[in-house]
This record gives structure tokens, C-alpha cells and sequence, in this order.
């Protein structure tokens, strides 16, 4: 079950500098490829939250799901898209990572 979640966060990663890298020189497909990398990285810590059972990981899932909607929505260019967006990255950075974090300090 670990090996699958850490393949999952591996995959996740290389996925969103692929996606961060068609974003910045416009090439097609970059949003879909970010929702992609997103969606593993929600899907690795649900995996990750049925090793350990800590709602952190129930909330970082949860705060991948937002921008990855946002994306999808943001290629049908409807409203809301950009806020679910930010919204999502910003839940992610300020309450998901510092928390995970202080968790792998202390521990």
C-alpha cells in the first residue's frame, strides 16, 4: 500500500512539472495535464490517510480537488473557475503543508 501512494506522489510530481512546463510556453493540454497531477496527488493522500488515519490527509485531498475543478471549469471558461483555483492552492499552502510538515518534524 505505501509503495502504491509513494508511486502515486512520484507520479504526481513529474506530471506537474510536465503540466507547469506546457503551461509557461503555452503548449496545448497543459490545464488537463495539472488537473492529471492533481487528481494523483489527492489520490495518493487518501491513500496516505488509509495508512495512518490522519484527516490531514482528508483535507490536503480536499484542497487538490478545488484547483483541479478549477481547472476543468477554466477550459469551458466559465465563472468561478480562477477562485476555485486560488482558493484551492492557497487552503493547500497555508493549512495542508505546514501541518504535514510540523507532523514529519515531530515525528
Amino acid at each position: 500500500m505505501k509503495k502504491t501512494a509513494f508511486t502515486s506522489s512520484a507520479l504526481s510530481i513529474m506530471s506537474l512539472i510536465i503540466g507547469m512546463i506546457f503551461l509557461l510556453y503555452d503548449l496545448p493540454y497543459s490545464y488537463y495535464i495539472l488537473a492529471l497531477s492533481l487528481s494523483l496527488l489527492a489520490a495518493s493522500l487518501i491513500i496516505f490517510y488509509s495508512i495512518d488515519k490522519q484527516y490531514m490527509y482528508i483535507l490536503g485531498a480536499l484542497f487538490c480537488l478545488l484547483p483541479m475543478g478549477g481547472l476543468v471549469l477554466r477550459q469551458l471558461n466559465l465563472p468561478g473557475a480562477d477562485l476555485l483555483v486560488t482558493v484551492g492552492l492557497i487552503m493547500f499552502a497555508i493549512l495542508f503543508i505546514p501541518w504535514f510538515t510540523l507532523r514529519c518534524y515531530k515525528g
